[in-house]
Parts: structure tokens; C-alpha cells; sequence
């Protein structure tokens, strides 16, 4: 400001120095508007007159102006206002040069008003074709833009040559049509910070909603994401993306939201349908100022802030986050999708898959391939048929499936450092969570490593494993088969023999275990009447070694045995001939009688039973 006393004092001396000078004859050369806009350091003018194209010139040649020019500090306020962070940005936030040009018109009138000239109220037609009223009171000089902002003169009467220039400290605005802030400045301005991480964190989105021709965005506030965080049980919006099914179930819960039309509050019925984004209706409804908006599960939220118009279309705040049908996978789906198919094939074999798709809430511990793989070999099974038969039927295979498997969901981010689970099979898991992962152990003290956690599904959640989970499987011990089996001869041999608890102390054995009706085909065939008879006939020593010549110290599975026949040994300590054709299995005494196995491979807790339809003989 300083500069412009020099300025004036210059120019009065100058005036004082040609009056004297009789010689002298011409105008006073005073400075043009730019140079003295530079002299007095108001160099954002300066560049803003010099963004336009001409607009210098064209001010030059104007015959008289009064120019109201605000300082530089004037500008700065103006960027803060705008949030603009430099002239450029500032021309940007206008709409362009254009707007530039008509924002600067509205600073000079083309006529000359030094203060001296002003009546208490003045309304002047500016260069942008648009009145610009200044009031003059002693000691102050104020203007008033279009939007009804003051600003106030703080230096006057700087003469140029084709008029006057006067300092004000603000920016004035003419009626001008200025761009609409996008959808990402209206979010940040008004605090929705959650709603911009979740639009950022879909790749594209972002660009797709800025780039859309019209949409109306039914925003959710940060409180409204907060309390979704908490119906789902989540500490973050990572935790939350993990429990709706991912990121492209994200992307649909924002496509729902979002509605591809502008729709101000005053255009709305009092009853609304709307295609949105996400492909799903979502329900407007309107009474009297009231807006609130339903969604697929019945949820209302309502409008708290409407009508925020953006450059393409308009945002309405909401206290709720709206719900699309998320369509999450079945348990099954999720197996398919994840290639757990021996898995697959164990629950249709143990007709669990209804019951799975049904439950309320469940935690999949899934098993993959490589898992049964392993399980596999560790039974000696070649397939999941064999497994299921050596770890002792269907009802087995439906306890180690019900041990992966608790009737609750529990993500990752749900877990404790240590938890006990009770399964579907009534037992306990232990679920161990550190920062190496989590891990499970099952009841025989195998710890199983989680490879792929947190696959939301639609009743719950799926964790796959690298290892299948035993539980303790209740398998009938040599003499509780027989009693299932109905062998009660067999079983009145084995007691007058006292060979009962010889057989349950065997470590391993294969029984060959003859029927009621080969009992009596022998009776019949030595002309006997009863077991007794026949334990009188051939001695309590021969019993026995009869009995033991049924009994093989080693566990074989009829898929065990080789193709042909093999000699095995027996506790009575002669070589029993067994042969295997395909699926049928013989066994061969040592009189030559050959019997069917019409029963093969019930499993016992040290072994297996083959039921056979004779009396095997040793040599006796």
C-alpha cells in the first residue's frame, strides 16, 4: 500500500514540476493499470488479467474505468473459500477462463469514480454487464457483490491513465453459474470419510461415479456406516468387506445406493421405485419434509441432509446403510467354487448337505483335496469309499464330517487367541489364533493349519484346511459286532472256549466270523444236536484251535487283500487260505471246504469282521 503513496506523491510533484515549467505541454503521464497493480505487489491481479487472453489490452483501451482491486491477501481468502490451491486451481473452481473473465469485469466500471465523486449509495454497471453497488460513508468506502459479501476499500483514489484504481480486501462475485462440486468433494466436505474408503477401495468405482451422466447418490453418514459395523460384528471396514462376501459384494452394496437419474426431493411421489446401480429396486418415500428410503431386507433409513447437488446429479445424506441381496454362495457352492470335491463327495455320502444349506449359523472347517489325500493314506484307503469302511460306516463318516463343522459363525476377526468350539458331533474343537494365523486341533491332538480363511457364505462362513480333524470315533469292540450281527453261536463258542477277552486284548485281527446257520450246517453235517455236543465231541483243545483258526493277527480289509489267493496266518497256528476274485472273497479250511464272505468289513476297534456262511477246520 505503501507503494501507492508513492505512486500519488509522485504524481502530485510531477504535476507541481510541469506547472512550473511554462514549456511543458501534454497530459500528466500517469502509470497504466498493470503497472501500477505491479508497483503496489498486487501481482495475483496481475496474473489473473493476464490469464485472459487480451484482457489487458482490452482494459488499456477502455476510455475510463474504475477499477475495484483486490489485494493479494484478498486472493489468498478467495483460494481458501474455493479450496482452491492456486490461481489455476482457483480459474478451475470457477467453471473456466470464461467465468475467470466475468469474475474480473465484475471488478472494473467503465467510467471514472474517484471516493470524492460517490454519493452515500452508488449502483454502478460493471464490464460484465452486472451492477455492483457501493456505498461511501466519511472515513469508509465499502462494495457489495452479487452474493451480498462486503468488501471494504482499503486505499482509494490511485490514478491511472484512463481512470482510477481503488484496493479492496476481498474477492467480489457477480451472478455467475459456478461448477458443482463432484461427488468426492461433496463426501470429503461433509465428513463422509468412511463412504470414500469404501468407495476407494473398489478398483474403478471412484472414476465410474465421477464419470457418470446423472445419478443420485443416497450416501450413508460415517455414524450410519458405524452402526453396520456393529450389526455385523466388525471392527473395521476390512472387517466388514471380509464379512459380506469380499469386495465385489461391496461394490454391489455401493451400486445400491446409487441410483442412475437425478432425483431432487422435490421430484419425489410419495411412494418411489428406483433401479439402482447394483441391479436391485430400492423404495423412496416421502411425507411432507420426511425422506427415508427402504431397502431388499425391510431396513428404512432416513434422509438427513437432501438435495446436495454435485456436477452430475445430487446427494442425499443417510443415518443407514441399505442392504441389496447380497447372494452369498451355499456351503456348497463354496466348496464347489473353492475345488474341495472329496469333501463334496463325503458330505453327499453322508447325506449332510440339506442339512448344512439349512442351518441357521454355521463354521465350516473345510478340508481340500490334498487333506483327504493324506487321510487317505494314513488308513491305508485307496479312495473315500474305503475310508468311510475303515473308520467304521456311514454314522462314523458323519461324526468326522460334524467335527469340522460348529453351529455358530465365527470369522477370523472373531476369534479369541485361544477357543473351544463344541462341533456338530458334540465334541470339542480347540481353534488357536496368533499372529502366524490360526490353526485347529482336534481330539487326537493333530494341529491343522487354516490356508484360506473367512469365505462368507450365505448361513456363515468357511475356513479351508490342510488336514481333516478326527474326533473320537466310537467303534464296536469284536464281541459287540457279533451280538449286532446276531452270531450268538459263534459268540457261546468264544465264551465256553474263554477266548472273549483274548480276542479283545489283540492288538490287530481280521475275524472270519461264521453264522448261526453255519453253526448248524456243521451240527448238521456231524450229526449233532447242539454247540454242547460238539465241544464234547472234539475236546475244549480243538475248540480253541478251531475258534483261532478264524482269527488273523493283522487287520484286512477285503480291499486289502490281493487279487487271487494268499495264505495267511492264524492264531491256531495253521495257514488259512483266503481268496480274493474282484469283490467276492473265499476262504478255504484245511479239509478243502470253501466258504463265501457274505458280510465283509465291519470294522471293530482292533480290527475288522468278515461274517462267512461256514465252519472253518484246521487240521485237527
Amino acid at each position: 500500500m505503501a507503494k501507492f503513496f508513492k505512486i500519488l506523491l509522485a504524481g502530485s510533484l510531477f504535476f507541481t514540476i510541469l506547472s512550473c515549467n511554462e514549456d511543458y505541454q501534454g497530459p500528466i503521464p500517469y502509470p497504466t493499470l498493470i503497472q501500477a497493480a505491479e508497483e503496489a505487489g498486487l501481482t495475483t491481479l496481475v496474473s489473473a488479467v493476464r490469464a485472459i487472453p487480451g484482457l489487458e489490452a482490452a482494459l488499456q483501451d477502455q476510455d475510463a474505468i474504475t477499477v475495484f482491486a483486490p489485494s493479494n491477501e484478498a486472493f489468498a481468502n478467495a483460494l481458501q473459500a474455493f479450496g482452491a490451491s492456486d490461481l489455476n486451481d482457483l480459474v478451475a473452481k470457477l467453471g473456466g477462463a470464461e467465468n475467470l473473465q466475468t469474475v474480473l469485469g465484475f471488478h472494473v466500471v467503465p467510467a471514472v469514480a474517484f471516493s470524492r465523486n460517490l454519493n452515500q449509495d452508488n449502483v454502478f454497471t460493471t464490464l460484465a454487464g452486472q451492477s455492483l453497488r457501493v456505498t461511501s460513508n466519511p472515513g469508509i468506502v465499502t462494495v457489495t457483490d452479487a452474493a451480498g459479501n462486503v468488501a471494504r476499500v482499503i486505499q482509494a483514489d490511485v490514478q491511472i491513465e484512463n481512470g482510477v484504481v481503488h484496493v479492496i480486501d476481498r474477492v467480489l462475485l457477480p451472478a455467475v453459474d459456478l461448477p458443482k462440486p463432484t461427488l468426492v468433494e461433496v463426501a470429503t466436505e461433509n465428513g463422509l470419510t468412511t463412504l470414500l474408503s469404501a468407495v476407494s477401495a473398489v478398483d474403478g468405482l471412484p472414476e465410474d461415479l465421477l464419470s457418470a451422466q446423472a445419478i443420485t447418490v443416497f450416501a450413508p453418514s460415517n455414524e450410519a456406516f458405524a452402526a453396520a459395523l456393529e450389526v455385523f460384528g466388525a471392527a473395521s471396514l476390512d472387517e466388514l468387506v471380509v464379512k459380506i462376501g469380499g469386495v465385489s459384494n461391496l461394490e454391489k452394496v455401493l451400486g445400491y445406493h446409487v441410483v442412475p437419474a437425478v432425483a431432487l426431493s422435490g421430484s419425489l411421489q410419495a411412494s418411489n421405485t428406483f433401479m439402482t446401480l447394483a441391479g436391485q429396486e430400492i423404495f423412496v418415500e416421502k411425507s411432507g419434509n420426511t425422506v427415508s428410503v427402504r431397502d431388499q431386507l425391510g431396513r428404512v433409513a432416513q434422509v438427513v441432509a437432501a438435495d446436495i447437488e454435485i456436477s452430475n446429479g445430487v446427494v442425499h445424506v443417510l443415518n443407514g446403510v441399505m442392504l441389496p441381496d447380497l447372494e452369498l454362495p451355499t456351503v456348497v457352492e463354496a466348496a464347489q467354487g473353492a475345488g474341495l470335491s472329496v469333501l463334496l463327495d463325503a458330505v453327499t455320502a453322508a447325506g449332510l448337505g440339506n442339512a448344512l444349506v439349512n442351518a441357521d449359523a454355521i463354521t465350516v472347517f473345510a478340508p481340500t483335496n490334498d487333506a483327504f489325500g493324506a487321510a487317505l493314506e494314513a488308513f491305508g484307503a485307496s479312495n473315500l469309499s474305503q475310508l468311510v469302511t475303515k473308520i467304521g460306516g456311514i454314522e462314523n463318516l458323519q461324526t468326522v464330517l460334524g467335527f469340522h463343522v460348529v453351529p455358530a459363525v465365527a470369522f477370523s476377526s472373531d476369534l479369541a487367541a485361544t477357543n473351544t468350539f463344541t462341533t456338530l458331533a458334540g465334541q470339542n474343537l480347540t481353534v488357536t489364533k496368533n499372529s502366524s494365523g490360526v490353526t485347529v486341533t482336534d481330539a487326537t491332538g493333530n494341529t491343522i493349519n487354516v490356508i484360506a480363511a473367512d469365505v462368507a457364505i450365505e448361513n456363515g462362513v468357511v475356513h479351508v484346511i490342510d488336514g481333516v480333524l478326527l474326533p473320537e470315533l466310537t467303534l464296536p469292540n469284536v464281541v459287540e459286532a457279533a451280538q449286532a450281527a446276531n452270531l450268538s453261536i459263534l459268540l457261546d463258542a468264544v465264551t465256553a472256549a474263554g477266548l472273549g477277552q483274548t480276542l479283545l486284548d489283540q492288538e490287530s485281527m481280521t475275524v472270519f466270523a461264521p453264522t448261526n446257520q453255519a453253526f448248524a450246517d456243521l451240527l448238521a453235517a456231524l450229526n449233532l444236536g447242539s454247540l454242547q455236543e460238539l465241544i464234547s465231541t472234539l475236546g475244549a483243545e480243538a475248540v480253541v484251535k478251531v475258534l483261532g483258526f478264524h482269527v488273523v493277527p493283522a487287520t484286512a480289509f477285503s480291499f486289502d487283500l490281493a487279487q487271487g489267493s494268499q495264505l495267511v496266518p492264524t492264531l491256531s497256528g495253521e495257514m488259512l487260505t483266503v481268496t480274493r476274485n474282484g469283490n467276492s472273497v473265499t476262504v478255504t479250511d484245511k479239509a478243502g471246504n470253501t466258504f463265501n464272505v457274505v458280510a465283509a468289513d465291519v470294522a471293530i476297534e482292533n480290527g475288522v469282521v468278515h461274517v462267512i456262511d461256514g465252519v472253518l477246520l484246521p487240521t485237527l
